[in-house]
């Protein structure tokens, strides 16, 4: 059985360069046709890396909204509907299936609306690998506006980190009883490419029982991607800095950072829970977004 290495982190946090390192490093995407072709160096871009069957159903699973999250009890009951389920198990089925076929020790799947499902996929994966990545929200809301072409002074910094503070959450709950994790700072990947990606390298070897013998080529092999991007998005201001936020979003991201030296911290979700009426809140601005654009 191929080892199964999943990707979370919310869109625009550092996914797709680190998928990519992650295929460069030895791991399956799928097959040729199967795979989102966006370009990766272009700052609108998304979805790079992405297997489309994997988008479909989670655009299924979602009801075709990525904006507002549903409730876990709707996607726990999803992950127990016989049909939901079995196309769940026959992708899975496929990826072990076609890497097995190609002679490769494991597997890899990326999808930004997946700490949005993650009770429905927590209960199909059977103790995968998990790559985190972490990145400061504010940054994810800068790039994230770039792509619904908003410009930084309509931005609703609020309502993003609501949502970040939403699948970050999701991650670390999902996440925190699993030995095979790692956290990956979007900003030291840019600012110290060679450090973090041995760090990523002898993490995924271990996981996957790679020889070190070859460990300096996966590497080399893994750098040039990182030169190749750009930061596209720096904020200036420390989160503390900034007025929307709120004191657990703050205690979230500072934490979050600590998770990148210890990933197995403990974690309590109450220590960083989310204000009363947020995710009406997310409705009602997924409305106007949607309402201008009509």
């Amino acid at each position: 059985m191929p080892k199964r290495i999943i990707v979370l982190g919310i869109m625009r946090s550092g996914t797709s360069l680190t998928a990519e390192l992650i295929r460069r490093w030895g791991a399956y995407t799928g097959g040729e046709n199967d795979l989102w072709k966006s370009d990766l160096s272009d700052p609108r871009g998304y979805g790079y890396m992405e297997y489309i069957p994997l988008q479909g159903l989670n655009d299924e699973i979602l009801d075709h909204n990525e904006r507002v999250p549903l409730f876990p009890q709707h996607l726990e009951e999803r992950a127990s509907n016989p049909i939901f389920r079995k196309k769940a198990l026959a992708l899975l089925a496929e990826m072990d299936q076609q890497s097995t076929q190609s002679k490769f020790d494991a597997w890899i799947w990326k999808d930004a609306r997946l700490p949005l499902t993650l009770p429905f996929w927590m209960k199909l994966w059977e103790d995968p690998i998990f790559v985190i990545t972490i990145r400061h929200p504010a940054e994810v809301a800068l790039s994230s506006a770039r792509i619904e072409e908003m410009n930084e002074g309509s931005i609703p910094f609020s309502a993003g980190f609501a949502y970040w503070q939403y699948c970050m959450l999701n991650i670390l709950s999902a996440t925190q009883e699993s030995r095979h994790k790692i956290f990956i700072a979007y900003e030291q990947l840019i600012d110290n490419p060679l450090w973090e990606c041995t760090r990523l390298c002898e993490f995924l070897d271990e996981q996957c029982g790679k020889s070190s013998r070859e460990v300096s080529e996966r590497i080399q092999r893994m750098l040039p991607q990182v030169a190749e991007s750009q930061r596209h998005h720096r904020y200036g201001k420390a989160l503390a800095e900034m007025e929307q936020v709120t004191r657990e979003q703050r205690a979230l991201y500072n934490f979050l950072r600590v998770k990148i030296m210890y990933p197995d911290e403990s974690f309590r979700q109450e220590d960083f829970a989310l204000y009363p009426g947020w995710r009406e809140y997310l409705q009602a601005m997924d409305m106007l977004l949607t309402l201008s654009k009509a």
